[in-house]
């Protein structure tokens, strides 16, 4: 009944499995505690820019996908990793993301990778395959898979 108990069940009816949406939903609105208030910003936001980085032919592709909470505000990422096949290597949340993009065009002037802009549509459908696919993930992509899946069913 605290207050974080209930941030966690909210946080789980907007970006955790279909099957426990309901039932977080309504075990949250069944609390007392008090709310946060970004608590009804979860899960709301919006898609933006998708950027494509590759650092080499063998590196695989490291997808970066921008979003926005309501009017514009929290720009934040995901940047997801596939190596060959599409196989899942690392998915970060990205606070930063201007800091993330000043950093990867430096890399890019420095001939280490190139990036470009990609199209969300199809980064989305490459994104839900990987990520809710019958292929396993890596163990040290579980703390953001949630996240990720979330976000990139948001994508056209």
């Amino acid at each position: 009944g605290t207050p974080g108990a209930r941030a966690f069940l909210r946080g789980l009816a907007a970006i955790g499995p279909a099957e426990v949406r309901a039932v977080a939903t309504r075990a949250a609105d069944g609390m007392g505690a008090d709310e946060p208030s970004w608590a009804g910003d979860l899960g709301a936001v919006t898609p933006g820019q998708v950027w494509l980085i590759q650092e080499g032919p063998l590196d695989g592709d490291r997808l970066i996908c921008e979003f926005r909470y309501p009017d514009g505000r929290g720009l934040h990422a995901i940047a997801v990793r596939l190596g060959y096949g599409d196989t899942p290597g690392e998915i970060v949340p990205v606070g930063d993301v201007p800091a993330l993009m000043t950093a990867a065009r430096q890399a890019m002037q420095a001939e280490l990778c190139t990036v470009q802009p990609f199209s969300p549509a199809a980064v989305g459908e490459r994104l839900r395959a990987v990520l809710d696919g019958a292929q396993a993930v890596p163990d040290e992509c579980y703390p953001a898979l949630a996240l990720a899946r979330h976000r990139a069913s948001l994508l056209p």
